[in-house]
């Protein structure tokens, strides 16, 4: 049985990992009016902008999965730790699209390996009992972004000037690495260390297990289904439903305050009870959700429909990361979180490009065929709990076969 507190420590900095990258990845939109007025970034490049991190994050996991779980958690984490923090602070110093798109790709490629190798630490520190409440801390980064670092990021832009928001992140990243360096020692019980042959995983054999196709289609769901209406939410609700733009703020701080207290509440739930119940439950008021917000003019206010949407996705999002965590085994931890991140990567950068194709706007910025967004949406919401059933199966299968 693993120390409670180092398991604690490890929780709480690899929560404070996520929310470093989160605040890189996500802090790109918001600040796009000022990326074109002073350097210039066209608008309609803002998309590539913010994309280039997502492939260059899933390019770098893949290429670095086979070779992870070789090496001390802690060494990795801050190695990548410190050159996240770097190329966030070089992007500061961007003068036009080249540079600037130059600068994302590399904060990409250190960002999508960190991700995997902190949500390794958790799996390799939590038994199963208490993981879904481990994880729920850890995936909350998004949700704590939302809620402090968009705004918090947009009001330094606005004191200051587009730079000063990297630097804040890169500074916290350099913080982070500090508390890494300091608070964790040595983490490699998942090395096999009577071989003297260096462990390589086989992605090829990895792959062709089932409960880890069902874990990776799992998480791809559930980031498509996601990111496909994130895209466009926020312009939807501003141009389409008349929301004032003043009280953004107010929704994302609302909407991200009551999904932390919905994902900290799943945690215990899940490991409570397990995940199918409430997949099925998650999945048909997210649907609801998205069919009365999108599919129509909405009877919500649109305040509800953001929250209830933030909310049923992050909930949604401790299931599957809770579930598709059982797959791995030990030795191979690091490489499955290293391509499960390609995957989140990949559907979420796949759901914003096949938004942006379907979706139209006028010269107002009203858009169309939000309802042909929001039924695909829908249809892999639903499609959720049946894999996490799929799922679920086959990981008692093997776990029978084991034991």
């Amino acid at each position: 049985m693993s120390d409670l507190r180092l398991e604690r420590k490890v929780v709480w900095l690899s929560g404070l990992i996520q929310l470093a990258n989160v605040l890189d990845f996500m802090i790109i939109l918001p600040l796009g009016p000022d990326l074109t007025t002073e350097i210039k970034i066209p608008s309609s490049q803002m998309g590539l902008v913010n994309g280039i991190y997502t492939f260059a994050a899933a390019f770098s996991a893949v290429i670095m999965a086979r070779f992870l779980d070789r090496f001390d958690r802690k060494k990795a984490v801050v190695f990548f730790l410190i050159g996240l923090s770097i190329s966030t602070f070089l992007t500061a110093f961007s003068w036009d699209t080249t540079s600037m798109l130059a600068a994302r790709t590399l904060a990409g490629l250190f960002g999508g390996p960190v991700t995997a190798l902190s949500l390794s630490m958790v799996v390799d520190m939590v038994p199963i009992s208490r993981r879904g409440r481990a994880l729920a801390i850890v995936t909350s980064a998004f949700t704590v972004a939302s809620v402090f670092g968009i705004p918090l990021g947009l009001e330094l832009a606005l004191q200051f000037n587009w730079q000063m928001p990297f630097y804040a992140i890169a500074s916290f990243a350099a913080f982070v690495t500090i508390g890494v360096i300091v608070l964790l020692p040595s983490m490699t019980g998942h090395i096999d260390h009577e071989s003297d042959v260096p462990q390589t995983i086989s992605i090829a054999e990895m792959l062709s297990r089932r409960e880890i196709q069902l874990s990776f289609l799992l998480m791809a769901l559930t980031s498509f289904s996601a990111f496909i209406m994130i895209a466009s939410t926020i312009n939807y609700f501003t141009f389409n439903l008349n929301f004032p733009r003043a009280e953004l703020a107010e929704l994302y701080i609302v909407g991200g305050v009551i999904s932390f207290i919905a994902m900290m509440l799943t945690g215990r739930i899940v490991d409570l009870y397990g995940a199918r119940l409430l997949s099925f439950l998650t999945a048909l008021f997210y649907a609801c959700v998205i069919a009365d917000g999108f599919g129509h003019i909405p009877y919500m206010p649109v305040l509800l429909v953001f929250c209830f949407f933030m909310m049923s996705s992050a909930i949604m999002s401790v299931i599957s990361s809770t579930i598709a965590s059982e797959a791995p085994g030990q030795h191979e931890r690091a490489a499955f979180m290293s391509l499960q991140t390609t995957v989140r990567h990949l559907a979420a950068g796949a759901g914003g490009l096949i938004s942006s194709l379907i979706l139209i706007s006028d010269e107002s910025g009203k858009l169309y065929n939000i309802p042909i967004v929001a039924t695909i949406s829908i249809l892999c919401i639903i499609s959720i709990p049946i894999i996490v059933v799929l799922l679920r199966k086959e990981l008692n299968l093997i776990k029978k076969v084991k034991y």
